[in-house]
């Protein structure tokens, strides 16, 4: 999990911890800070992922729509669902768009 706190605050709030419990301190004092560098590589690479993730997603509905109009039949989002597995919420969030494409 990442989570955005002030340096001073999180220095304040482990002396207060460790009056109470050395365990929970000993977990704070492992804790790192991220550099700023090493933040924007994950978020490119988180981005990176979801775009590959939206694109397999799109191509499986792509695909679908063709093999469905092979087999004479007229393609519906119900259609869809039950061959890929996909969600409505996110076969509705592509579908015109592929349609238009096919």
């Amino acid at each position: 999990m990442i989570i955005s706190i002030d340096v001073e605050l999180f220095q304040k709030i482990k002396q207060i911890v460790k009056g109470r419990n050395l365990s929970i301190y000993e977990e704070l004092e492992a804790i790192t800070p991220l550099d700023a560098v090493a933040t924007v590589t994950a978020d490119t690479s988180l981005m990176k992922a979801r775009a590959i993730k939206t694109q397999r997603i799109k191509q499986s509905i792509k695909e679908t729509i063709k093999s469905l109009h092979l087999q004479d039949m007229k393609p519906t989002k119900y259609k869809i669902h039950k061959r890929t597995g996909i969600a409505y919420v996110t076969i509705n969030k592509y579908y015109d768009e592929i349609k238009n494409e096919c």
